[in-house]
């Protein structure tokens, strides 16, 4: 059952993938033109955009977060939560290095432009946020046939000697 701050952080990192999507967009819009908001770096000459390869990244980022809405009685799979969670934050951690790369390669006479610090700071922040997530000392509930949940399951409890002996 997740707890307000997995609640919190889902949201955090799904917004995060959203507004890199939404800066795509108008990466797309402005492909001709200057935009200080979606361009990554300028020169006199010429102005560098995010590349479209970038569109996979955050696509891929909101199918791998785990759904978690904001009910307190939500529920989430415990089979694949964790796995889910460690490829999302290895993806905002690709993006991060994507990006620091394309900016490092550029010479001394780009200058950098809003767009890096944007995105840099999304990609952050959804990365905190993924690993905010992070399923520790959540309770384990079983449901039944129904959908109601039943108690926490021995397996959420920790480990320790049985009052009647081992």
């Amino acid at each position: 059952m997740p707890s307000t701050r997995v609640r919190l952080a889902s949201d955090v990192a799904g917004i995060s993938a959203a507004l890199l999507l939404v800066g795509l967009l108008g990466t797309a819009f402005t492909w001709w033109g200057r935009s200080d908001l979606f361009d990554l770096a300028s020169s006199p000459l010429e102005a560098v955009k995010i590349d479209t390869g970038f569109l996979v990244g955050p696509i891929l980022i909101l199918v791998m977060l785990p759904l978690v809405v904001g009910s307190s009685r939500q529920l989430a799979l415990k089979q694949y939560f964790r796995t889910r969670l460690a490829i999302a934050a290895l993806l905002w951690l690709a993006g991060l290095a994507l990006l620091i790369s394309k900016v490092a390669g550029l010479d001394d006479s780009y200058s950098l432009e809003a767009g890096t610090y944007v995105s840099a700071g999304l990609m952050a922040l959804g990365l905190v946020a993924t690993v905010a997530m992070w399923p520790s000392s959540l309770p384990v509930v079983k449901i039944d046939r129904n959908g109601m949940v039943r108690e926490p399951t021995a397996a959420a409890e920790p480990r320790g000697c049985s009052p009647t002996g081992p």
